[in-house]
């Protein structure tokens, strides 16, 4: 296994993020008792996490008699898995799970809408034997997805993305759909009469909201205590999942940091003082603040998140850095003379290169997905050369040329703190 970078170590009732020189813990509930149709191992284990271009990491599982490949995903709390079912936008077609080989697949009554930075998903309610690792449960409740608006799988090979997010967070969601709905349709009964089909809406969210009080999640049904994700320190090289991994308490003192989380719908915490550091060349020891510093930040820690997501204002600040860089002659084949990316959490600084934040994007994207080639043709970068051809008698960009933030800007809620991921 390669050198070990960070780590991520969630566990219950506690979630620890680990790096090399700390850890961080959140207060939560205790998973629910394994019910008897369920049966795992609780030993200590590792698996080991495909690196995908360094865009993600997945591991292997078996779903049914089928295995595919999963990311694990702390920012995410149900189990999707990706189906034959869906004839268009869930990637390659021969990797898909398929019902009809699984001798133990049973569908259930519900559907379900999934929202991701990266799309939505459309899925049926289904059961079915799940193993990753030595960890397995016989009669798992996933979704399986029949339609997908992500256009992130076109170029990666996954087939599943598996929640790890804490595990009551599911159920929350659940009821606050449902009562947000129950809410708007009271409003109107006011004034007229609900219609049929709006009646069939309000039913369909308290059933969700029931299947989620009553389901087990992945992590409940492994009777999962503790895992930490790890990643390698070289670029390429793969990560590994520890299954039932020692608790934070239990480890070497002063090895890991320790950072309080906040609680919430996601394994968050507090974060302070995001600034771009002072510049290598010692030329200016000023530090451009990205905000957090009169009001504190929430910062959520998601393992299946591949770019560092910020408020508008702090991506835009980025990119007025890095206009001044580009006129000093700076451009993506050397940026060691960008500064590093700070923050603190729990009163610990932690630091990230340039490549964390900066890269470059390059090559014809005519080809590409429309909705992958609009997004790279509206990036607002300070260093972007755009080039045109015609193609059917119409002038359109299809070389793309860009040293750009690789930051995604997040809608931020005015009445909560900014929050990063």
């Amino acid at each position: 296994f390669p050198r070990i970078f960070v780590c991520l170590t969630l566990a219950t009732p506690a979630l620890s993020w680990t790096s090399s020189h700390g850890h961080l813990r959140l207060t939560g509930g205790a998973a629910r008792p394994l019910p008897a149709d369920a049966t795992v191992r609780a030993e200590r284990s590792r698996q080991l996490m495909h690196n995908n271009g360094d865009v993600s990491y997945t591991i292997s599982m078996v779903v049914g008699n089928q295995t595919i490949e999963a990311v694990p995903d702390t920012g995410s709390f149900d189990l999707l898995v990706f189906s034959s079912l869906c004839k268009f936008g869930c990637g390659n077609p021969k990797f898909l799970y398929n019902r009809t080989q699984s001798l133990n697949f049973e569908h259930g009554q519900n559907y379900q809408e999934h929202s991701f930075g990266s799309g939505k998903t459309m899925s049926y309610e289904a059961y079915d034997a799940v193993r990753a690792g030595n960890l397995w449960s016989k009669r798992q409740l996933f979704w399986e997805v029949y339609s997908a608006d992500m256009p992130i799988l076109i170029d990666l090979n996954f087939q599943a993305i598996l929640g790890l997010g804490p595990p009551s967070s599911s159920i929350e969601i659940a009821v606050q759909d449902a009562w947000e709905v129950k809410e708007e349709l009271d409003s109107l009964a006011g004034a007229t009469s609900l219609s049929a089909g709006q009646t069939r809406l309000a039913t369909h969210y308290y059933e969700i909201a029931d299947l989620a009080k009553k389901a087990r999640s992945v992590a409940a049904s492994f009777q999962l205590q503790s895992f930490s994700i790890c990643l390698g320190r070289s670029v390429g090289s793969p990560g590994i999942i520890v299954w039932h991994d020692l608790h934070p308490e239990e480890r070497p003192v002063n090895v890991f940091k320790t950072v309080p989380l906040k609680g919430g719908l996601f394994w968050s915490a507090q974060l302070e003082n995001v600034a771009l550091g002072a510049l290598p060349s010692g030329q200016d020891d000023s530090k451009t603040s990205l905000g957090c510093s009169d009001v504190a930040c929430t910062a959520v820690l998601d393992s299946g998140t591949s770019l560092i997501v910020a408020p508008q204002q702090a991506v835009a600040q980025v990119n007025e850095a890095l206009t001044k860089w580009r006129a000093l002659s700076g451009n993506c084949t050397d940026l060691s003379t960008l500064p590093h990316l700070e923050f603190e959490m729990g009163g610990s600084l932690f630091r990230l290169p340039p490549e964390s934040y900066v890269g470059d994007l390059s090559g014809d994207v005519s080809k590409l997905d429309p909705d992958v080639r609009r997004f790279l043709l509206h990036l607002q970068s300070p260093n972007q050369t755009r080039l045109s051809a015609l193609q059917g008698g119409r002038d359109v960009e299809t070389l793309f040329d860009a040293c750009t933030p690789m930051l995604m800007v997040m809608d931020q809620d005015p009445s909560r703190p900014p929050q990063w991921i």
